[in-house]
């Protein structure tokens, strides 16, 4: 566990992790927008997110998304680095930390295993559904500790609840429209989580 905990020591010494979350989303937006592109007559009010993997660019959509979960562990790791050292909120750094390393790691597991046979299909599936819950918490019990750290304003914790929302609404309709909703509202808490760190230096 030290050698993991110098490793993004010495990482954040070199590249502050609030630049890989800034990578992170623009790869995120790039992707979805190739994906998009390279999808003749596509329409997310009814069709999938997946279904951008089966377009003429769908090679290199999968592996955006797998680049992406990449990118974002070390910004998640600085992240959960980032708030004040406070016995009382100890365990749920430590559970939205695990969480948001999990998500990324979901999101691997998302662009490796791609629709194909019943076993593929349902690893797909399987990880996506982890996304979608584990999104929720993570996001939620960050928003918890910002409120309760000085170093983040309060409209930004407010904002990662309504960004947790959309998980939510998703997990509740389930529908190609509230999931580009809720993969964009990730992208964007990304963006602006990581820019005030940046501009904060932390």
């Amino acid at each position: 566990m030290k050698k993991k905990v110098d490793f993004f020591k010495k990482l954040f010494q070199i590249i502050p992790g609030s630049v890989f979350g800034l990578i992170s989303f623009g790869l995120g937006i790039f992707t979805h927008l190739l994906g998009v592109l390279f999808y003749p007559d596509y329409d997310m009010i009814i069709i999938p997110i997946s279904f951008l993997g089966d377009g003429y660019g769908g090679g290199f959509y999968r592996l955006g998304i797998i680049i992406t979960g990449l990118i974002a562990v070390p910004f998640c790791v600085s992240l959960g680095k980032s708030f004040k050292n406070d016995h009382s909120t100890e365990l749920i750094r430590k559970i939205a930390l695990i969480g948001s390393i999990i998500y990324c790691i979901s999101l691997i597991f998302i662009g490796l295993f791609w629709r194909g046979n019943n076993v593929v299909s349902f690893l797909h599936g399987f990880f996506a559904f982890i996304c979608w819950v584990d999104g929720l918490i993570f996001i939620s019990l960050f928003s918890v500790l910002m409120l309760k750290d000085e170093k983040f304003p309060n409209s930004i914790a407010y904002f990662g609840f309504i960004i947790a929302g959309t998980f939510l609404l998703h997990l509740s309709i389930l529908r190609p429209v509230t999931q580009w909703i809720m993969t964009l509202s990730i992208l964007l808490w990304v963006w602006i989580i990581s820019s005030y760190m940046l501009y904060k230096h932390f």
